[in-house]
């Protein structure tokens, strides 16, 4: 062999060689690729798995956590350590598989960052709030913080899930063009070997060696693919729809007691499980998907079990478009929720029956609502009266009237008070805006307020001089109700000494303020007791509770009357040095100084005022079956000389009515034989049909005061609703507006 043929040869072999050994890099290359993205295309599979289970146990730990407040069952603690825990080592393993990449890395940190916030605020929730506790404003305000919560971490657990997908596609792709890639290299090699096989034939043999260790490395590569999708606890389907043929795992089929491996069928296959009422729901949800309709596809639906139950399926899949944006392909899994469905249904039932127990509640409050107002409005009518004509007393008897008068309308407070605070707490109280003149309500307050400070040997000074003949817009009952439970407060918290009361205008960030301020020189609170005095059912301390007495809940209703009203009520003050309470309303509509000139009739008292204007034509009708009821109204009408008729139920009002002329009926509610919702009932369908075009005025009288009570009166056809115990005043205000209506229209 010449030098030539020698250099030939070895630039042949090197140039083989160099070929040779590019294509053992390229192969070896390729081989590694594949390797890579075959093991990226399995941790995405884990990603999804475990993000998609999340939601799952999220759901499962909030109901869990739910369930153990109104409940108080041990099992659902243990629910929710169950679930906390499969939510934290998904959320550790997604941050694991994520963690070569930034964006997803960034996004799971801020998941794992509310999704802790959120477990701390369901333990905070369940160490503060005793099972089957009074649902409070905090707890709702918590019910609304934790589901702001587990809003965020779903939505950002969705964010992850979207981007898992895109790069499972994209992952998917990859190794599909790698392996045609490889294959096309491996085939070069292959030809080029063929070539140089005299030459190189050892070369090609161990070419073929690293090819057959290839090929076994893809097999392993796809087992392990395979045993990862049986190894889910969810059942994944893959549904090729140009060629209608699904894959599905084995674990899909075992939910339902089917033992299959994972095989390639018909939509058929699992579509005949569906229980027959779900399945159009099913399809029109998955054709609503497909026709961009809705969003996402999610939905849940019954399965029929091998043994004949049914099995709740929670499904969740997303579709593959071709370049027209054609669905041809669609993945997703499936997860059995049968046990979150029962535990829900658990909770429906509880709280059913924790309605049906408020229910009984307040039908319980109702009923005795009446049964104490019915007497007690004869017990207060009776006191009023004596205390109205105690100077023809002797001081002995004058004492025991005072002392029944204040005994009888502290009750009566009592029960306004609890009535309110059953308002306010099921947010059912409404408050009544009118103008009215701030002067006249100030002149109520020092009538009552200077005779109870005088008895115990107090001052009293109210200074309103700039607000004299000032109209005001709010709810002049209320405000009224505010100031007397601080005036009284003040009062009785104070032995000596003097209480002062000014009220004025004032500017307060920008707004204009009805002032009112309340000093005393009392005993004083601690500023340690300020939050506390506000609070239902409490006093400063034990001792005060005992020496004073009081239900403390004249300033709990106080402070939530103020707030619904726009204010507030400011307090200072010094243990033994008095105390300042502050009222501020706001001044909604603004104030304005009267300038009407009053009438000589508003001169005088309201009895001479009815007097003036009862005539001969004047009667009242008297709807009553309570007869110490019917004393006290007779006593009240023979007052101011106007003569009236009694009847004992409905069907005798009605009788009565068709034949003699009234100005006014005062119809009592709840009466045996006819009550009053009937008789007005068949009194204004007797005016209907007589054509009557000035109907009677028909004033009702209840012990019932709950919510919605004043409705129904005025919705039967009533025309004014006075809650019983009666305030004489109040009464006698009504029969006037209406005795003056019927003269002008007469």
């Amino acid at each position: 062999m010449n030098r030539v043929s020698i250099s030939n040869y070895v630039l042949s072999f090197i140039i083989l060689a160099s070929c040779a050994g590019a294509l053992i890099c390229v192969l070896v290359s390729g081989n590694i690729s594949i390797t890579k993205t075959d093991h990226l295309v399995v941790q995405t599979y884990d990603v999804i798995n475990n993000s998609e289970k999340l939601s799952t146990f999220l759901e499962g730990a909030v109901s869990a956590q739910r369930g153990y407040i109104i409940s108080g069952q041990v099992s659902f603690l243990r629910d929710y350590d169950l679930m906390k825990k499969q939510l934290l080592e998904r959320v550790l393993k997604i941050h694991e598989l994520t963690i070569d990449n930034p964006s997803q890395r960034s996004r799971i940190s801020e998941m794992k960052n509310h999704l802790n916030q959120l477990l701390t605020k369901l333990e905070d929730r369940a160490s503060k709030y005793k099972p089957s506790s009074n649902i409070t404003d905090k707890f709702l305000d918590d019910v609304k913080i934790i589901n702001e919560l587990k809003t965020t971490v779903i939505f950002l657990n969705g964010e992850v899930l979207r981007e898992e997908y895109d790069l499972l596609k994209a992952r998917i792709s990859s190794v599909e063009v790698q392996r045609v890639r490889y294959f096309n290299t491996l085939l070069f090699g292959i030809l080029a070997g063929a070539i140089g096989l005299m030459l190189f034939n050892g070369f090609l043999l161990k070419s073929q060696r690293k090819h057959n260790d290839i090929e076994a490395s893809l097999q392993d590569n796809e087992q392990r693919f395979q045993l990862a999708i049986e190894g889910t606890q969810d059942g994944i389907f893959d549904w090729n729809i140009k060629k209608n043929e699904v894959f599905y795992s084995a674990r899909l089929f075992a939910m339902v007691g089917h033992k299959k491996n994972a095989f390639i069928g018909k939509t058929e296959d699992f579509g005949n499980l569906i229980h027959p009422e779900d399945a159009p729901r099913v399809w029109k949800h998955v054709e609503d998907y497909f026709s961009g309709s809705i969003p996402e596809y999610h939905i849940e639906f019954r399965t029929k079990h091998k043994d004949g139950h049914w099995v709740w399926i929670q499904s969740r899949a997303r579709y593959i478009a071709d370049k027209t944006g054609k669905p041809i392909r669609f993945v997703g899994a499936h997860t059995d929720i049968s046990l979150l469905k029962e535990r829900q249904t658990e909770l429906e039932i509880e709280k059913n029956t924790a309605e049906q127990a408020s229910k009984a509640k307040s039908d319980f409050l109702a009923h005795m609502s009446h049964e104490i107002r019915t007497p007690l409005t004869a017990i207060c009518g009776i006191a009023e009266i004596f205390k109205n004509k105690k100077d023809n007393l002797d001081e002995k008897q004058r004492i025991l009237i005072s002392t029944l008068y204040s005994s009888t309308s502290n009750l009566k407070d009592l029960i306004n008070n609890i009535l309110d605070f059953s308002k306010i707490e099921s947010r059912e109280l409404e408050l009544t805006y009118t103008n009215f003149e701030i002067s006249g309500l100030f002149e109520e307050l020092i009538s009552m307020m200077s005779f109870r400070a005088s008895n115990k040997g107090i001052s009293f000074f109210f200074n309103y001089d700039s607000l004299k003949n000032f109209v005001f817009f709010g709810d002049k009952i209320r405000i009224r109700q505010i100031l007397l439970n601080l005036i009284g407060n003040a009062i009785k918290f104070t032995h000596e000494g003097s209480i002062s009361v000014s009220a004025h205008l004032e500017n307060k960030s920008d707004k204009k303020f009805l002032s009112i301020e309340i000093s005393d020189t009392g005993i004083g609170i601690s500023p340690d007791n300020f939050d506390l005095i506000f609070e239902r059912f409490k006093q400063a301390d034990a001792s005060v509770s005992r020496k004073y007495g009081g239900t403390g809940l004249g300033l709990s209703i106080s402070k939530n009357l103020t707030a619904l009203m726009g204010g507030s009520i400011v307090l200072n003050s010094q243990k033994g040095k008095g105390s300042t309470f502050t009222l501020l309303l706001p001044d909604k509509k603004g104030s304005f100084k009267s300038v009407s000139k009053i009438e000589n009739l508003e001169t005088l008292t309201l009895n001479e005022q009815i007097k003036s204007s009862v005539d001969g034509k004047t009667k009242i009708l008297i709807v009553e079956d309570h007869l110490a009821n019917v004393t006290v109204l007779s006593y009240v009408l023979d007052d101011f000389g106007c003569p009236y008729d009694i009847a004992h139920n409905g069907k005798q009002a009605v009788d009565m009515w068709k034949e003699n002329v009234y100005s006014v009926i005062l119809m009592d509610v709840q009466m045996p034989i006819m009550d009053g919702f009937t008789a007005t009932n068949a009194i204004r369908k007797v005016e209907k049909e007589r054509g009557v075009e000035d109907r009677i005025p028909i004033i009702a009288m209840s012990a019932h005061a709950l919510v919605g009570d004043k409705d129904k009166c005025i919705e039967a056809g009533m025309d004014a609703y006075l809650p019983k115990p009666l305030i004489e005043e109040d009464l006698k205000k009504e029969i006037f507006k209406y005795i003056n209506k019927t003269k002008k229209t007469a």
